[in-house]
């Protein structure tokens, strides 16, 4: 098949776009450098730069997977229009102008709460791809982490379990815990978390299947973490101690947000003590 990835050099999409090759499909992808920096895909059949809001904005896949957009909560409290820009808006241009019957959509696990403009952003994204695509599927993602040891997070780091990653390895000094009296069982937030080739595994089956047509399909693992769990298994797969600094709470943070209805497209073979890990060598790796 032929498969056209958007944000093909970010995170979820090398790991992607890698599994698809595997796989032994054609990959077409394309991207903006948003970070400065970007993954490797040298190896995918065709790459080119382009913004998801270019008026010529043009392709077609017998699936596009559509991973290109912003994704910091904090930064889209502060830039609310450059996310409805590039998540809403530049999701409809795609609709409209990459044409295929499969469109797969990464959606976010914020969208249960919509405490941010992120989360607006995307659950914009959503009402518009449910107006106009033939045929989609959406994923909600949870917290994405690990690696495959070869591609990686880009940007500005933020997501806990690079943060910890990045302690552990001696980078950072300390971790920040932002927020310990929420109503969980140790007082800080709750997330669940999913390793970034159980992401790309459960996409692959949706290009390969065909489009669900569903409001929503959630990728996670239905387990709940809380913040000191995944500090403290971090320590444990690093066999180091995280110096935990308390913070206060973060607007736009909800207090839990776990899957209640993991997605069939998924079949978990990772762990939160592999992602931990994974994050871990990889942080090692780049020291």
């Amino acid at each position: 098949m032929k498969v056209l990835v958007t944000g093909c050099t970010g995170y979820v999409g090398s790991h992607l776009c890698k599994k698809l090759k595997e796989h032994g499909h054609e990959v077409h992808g394309f991207d903006v450098n948003f970070h400065g920096e970007h993954n490797d895909v040298s190896f995918i059949d065709k790459f080119w730069i382009q913004d998801l809001n270019d008026r010529y904005l043009h392709g077609w896949g017998d699936a596009v997977v559509h991973l290109a957009g912003r994704s910091v909560v904090p930064q889209s409290l502060k830039e609310p229009s450059n996310y409805y820009r590039v998540n809403t808006m530049g999701t409809k241009n795609a609709v409209e102008k990459l044409r295929t019957d499969n469109f797969i959509f990464a959606s976010t696990s914020s969208a249960f709460e919509m405490r941010s403009p992120y989360a607006r952003s995307k659950v914009g994204a959503e009402d518009i791809i449910k107006e106009k695509a033939d045929g989609y599927t959406i994923f909600r993602f949870f917290n994405v982490s690990g690696t495959d040891g070869i591609h990686r997070q880009l940007g500005t780091p933020s997501h806990l379990i690079r943060m910890a990653a990045m302690a552990a390895a001696g980078n950072i000094p300390d971790i920040k815990v932002f927020g310990n009296d929420y109503d969980t069982r140790d007082g800080t937030c709750i997330r669940d978390y999913i390793h970034v080739c159980d992401i790309s595994d459960a996409i692959i089956r949706a290009v390969e299947k065909g489009p669900a047509n569903t409001d929503y399909e959630c990728l996670g693992s239905n387990t709940g973490y809380s913040v000191f769990d995944v500090l403290k298994t971090m320590e444990n797969v690093s066999n180091t101690n995280i110096k935990k600094i308390l913070a206060p709470r973060r607007e736009g943070d909800a207090h839990s947000c776990i899957v209640e209805n993991l997605s069939e497209f998924c079949d978990l073979k990772y762990t939160l003590e592999d992602m931990c890990y994974d994050q871990y060598k990889m942080q090692l790796n780049l020291n």
